[in-house]
This record gives structure tokens, sequence and C-alpha cells, in this order.
């Protein structure tokens, strides 16, 4: 009897930085583990009644992730929104710590160095 392969691609965790005006924004995967703690840490902000920081029109707009069900957050400027299929929801974050861990999740070579720099120096 023979065997089928699926090929079907494992669904995984994305992570990405809003950035560049005109071409694609950088994209990576995010651990499961990594993942996990963003949940994690989303759970523990605290609900928003604020208004959503504006970003910048060019530079550095935030940073996402996507999970294989289609929820998405958006960290950018103390707040976090997470965004689903029936639903939109925003959390204060003033220490950025979900934005933070989660840009820390990319690959040193995926973010331009002055995201970095502005991410080691605590400037994000």
């Amino acid at each position: 009897m023979a065997t089928s392969k699926s090929d079907k691609k494992t669904a995984s965790w994305i992570g990405g930085a809003l950035i560049f005006s005109g071409r694609p924004d950088p994209t990576w995967s995010v651990a499961g583990q990594a993942a996990g703690e963003l949940e994690s840490l989303w759970a523990g902000l605290q609900p928003s009644v604020e208004d959503l920081p504006a970003p910048p029109a060019l530079g550095y707009r935030g940073a996402f992730l996507r999970d294989p069900g289609g929820r998405e957050w958006l960290a950018y400027g103390g707040t976090v929104t997470l965004k689903t299929k029936s639903a939109v929801q925003s959390r204060l974050d003033p220490a950025r710590q979900f934005e933070k861990l989660l840009l820390a999740t990319a690959p040193p070579t995926q973010l331009p160095p002055e995201v970095l720099r502005a991410l080691r120096d605590g400037q994000l």
C-alpha cells in the first residue's frame, strides 16, 4: 500500500517590522516558545481606551506578529492592538515590552542597524 505525502506546510508564527516604503518589510519566523511568551505578555496588559499613537509616514512604524489562525498583533508607541476576524482591541504597554520582545526574535540581518540600535539603547 502506498503512503501519500502531504504538501501542506506546517503553519508558523510570523513576525515583521513596518519599516520600508516602496519595498517589502522584513518578516521572519517566530518560534513557538517566543510566541507563547508574547501571548502571555499580551494577556497581562491593561485594556486601552486611548487613541492609538500615530506612526510617522516614513521610517519605523511598529512590529507585528501573525499567528497561524489569522490573528495579528501590532505593537507601536506603547500600545499593542490585536486584530481578529471579528474584533479589534488595544492594550497599553508603556514599557513597550511586547514590541521589544517581538523585535528581539528577528535574525540580526533582518532589521536595519538604526532599529537595532534604538532597541538596544531603549529608544523604541
